[in-house]
């Protein structure tokens, strides 16, 4: 019975005696100063800005047909009139849709890119963790979870430097 104490008391104070490693990273900062994220950000901007340009030459080529259409409707028969007034708004609503369409793929591919960035952040700190022999490493975003830490305990820099000089790597 008294091996079994002294074995339990040995356990408990060398459990004691271990240190945690604690770090923390500012995920907002990470991601922002991210190369990955700022070329991600480029590619969705030119995107964006390909499908705009696309979606303004179909707009201004229908701005045409009902300029036309307001020049002609005068001369036009009642009938006439109204089934080219119920062909251009038909017209309308499919450009609005294709616009809609257009920015919700847009979305859709933001958000996968983005998870993409967050899985690849998440395996950089879980490694970092891991080869410098941390117990746990906690994430912020602006004013979030980390209320203070000390300049040695933040390891943003750090893992931004780890994951540019893989993103650069790859390239």
């Amino acid at each position: 019975m008294k091996k079994l104490v002294v074995v339990f008391a040995s356990v408990l104070l060398f459990a004691s005696c271990t240190q945690s490693k604690i770090g923390y990273v500012d995920v907002e900062e990470i991601m922002k100063e991210y190369d990955a994220t700022k070329d991600v950000e480029a590619a969705l901007k030119a995107e964006q800005e390909k499908v705009g340009k696309s979606l303004d030459s179909l707009s201004a080529a229908f701005q045409g047909k009902v300029q036309d259409f307001y020049k002609k409707a005068q001369r036009m028969s009642a009938k006439s009139r109204q089934a080219k007034e119920a062909e251009l708004q038909q017209e309308q609503q499919a450009l609005q849709a294709k616009g809609q369409q257009a920015q919700q793929a847009l979305q859709q591919k933001s958000q996968e890119e983005i998870e993409k960035l967050t899985k690849k952040l998440d395996k950089a700190v879980a490694e970092y963790a891991k080869t410098n022999k941390f117990t746990m490493i906690l994430g912020t975003q602006g004013n979030g979870t980390v209320m203070y830490g000390e300049d040695q305990t933040n390891l943003t820099e750090t893992i931004l430097d780890v994951l540019n000089e893989a993103y650069e790597e790859k390239e």
